[in-house]
């Protein structure tokens, strides 16, 4: 027979018993960790309203095309220039069909960064004359932004959602329907 001390067992309980413990306390704090990077991450964000663009699409999409139907054409630019504030001017060109000017628009913006999509700040832009709206838009950090814009005084309501570059200083491109139809 094979006989076993009481220190023996005593010594393989407690290692199987620790084994067993540590092994939880590792799933418990890769589970931590694991919500933590999920909840904390600037980074990881929902596309802002998705939700309720999705359960009102006609309206949304109907919008989003209505510069296209009018012939209008809407361009964003923004300075290089940052102040010590982190704003930088930012102008929005409103025309017509014919290139004429568009005044007296209600327009007001949302803006985020690609790499911080949670961080959306809204601002409103108002006229200065010749279809130019202008307003200082925290556009602090360079790369990519997303840009959109709502036009209240129109025919009808107008959203256009585009892309500017904020280090190639690149025309800005896409819609509202576009950039849902991407994913973006």
């Amino acid at each position: 027979m094979n006989s076993v001390s009481p220190n023996d067992e005593r010594r393989a309980k407690r290692f199987w018993v620790s084994l067993v413990v540590g092994l939880l306390g590792l799933q418990l704090t890769i589970g931590g960790v694991a919500i933590y990077l999920a909840t904390g991450d600037p980074t990881a964000a929902v596309i802002p309203n998705y939700h309720e663009t999705a359960l009102d699409w006609d309206t949304a999409r109907r919008a989003g095309t209505a510069a296209d139907r009018m012939g209008w054409e809407i361009q964003v630019s923004a300075s290089d220039v940052v102040d010590d504030r982190g704003m930088r001017a930012t102008d929005v060109l409103v025309q017509d069909q014919n290139g004429n000017p568009v005044d007296a628009l209600a327009m007001t913006a949302r803006v985020y960064h690609h790499a911080r999509a949670s961080d959306v700040v809204s601002f409103s832009l108002p006229s200065v004359g010749d279809g130019h709206y202008i307003a200082l838009a925290p556009l602090s950090r360079p790369g990519l932004w997303q840009f959109e814009v709502s036009i209240d005084g129109a025919d009808q309501l107008i959203r256009q959602s585009m892309e500017i570059d904020l280090d190639n200083q690149q025309p800005p491109t896409g819609d509202i329907s576009d950039s849902s139809q991407k994913g973006t």
